[in-house]
């Protein structure tokens, strides 16, 4: 009787560790993945004030704003950015979907949709 009990208490023991390690890596994943949209945004801000001063045209903002993303490990395609108008106009919108997976077997469980409308904004 006391031998199941230990056996069972072993086993409860190693489930809620399963648990709690699945809820942390998600939990990590999920944070990483915020903190690099949210540098991703601040050099976006950047961009688009730069762009618009120096009128850059939309492939260049587009080009620094995919090596950004590449370097951040951000799933962002050309596609996904639109640029709108030019100089004191210019309006960039990005869009885009990040999957938070399951540890080990690599499923997506969970889609974090990330869009970015960044204006320029002169000087005040």
């Amino acid at each position: 009787m006391v031998q199941t009990r230990l056996v069972n208490a072993k086993v409860a023991l190693f489930l809620w560790a399963l648990v709690a390690f699945f809820y942390f890596y998600l939990s990590y994943d999920y944070i990483q993945v915020t903190m690099h949209d949210k540098q991703f945004l601040e050099y976006q801000q950047y961009v688009v004030q730069l762009a618009a001063s120096e009128e850059r045209p939309a492939k260049e903002i587009k080009e620094l704003l995919l090596v950004k993303a590449e370097q951040l490990k951000l799933p962002l395609r050309t596609d996904q950015i639109v640029v709108k108008g030019a100089g004191q106009s210019l309006n960039v919108v990005v869009n885009y979907d990040v999957d938070i997976e399951v540890p080990l077997i690599q499923r997506e469980i969970y889609t974090k949709n990330f869009e970015h409308d960044v204006k320029f904004q002169g000087p005040h």
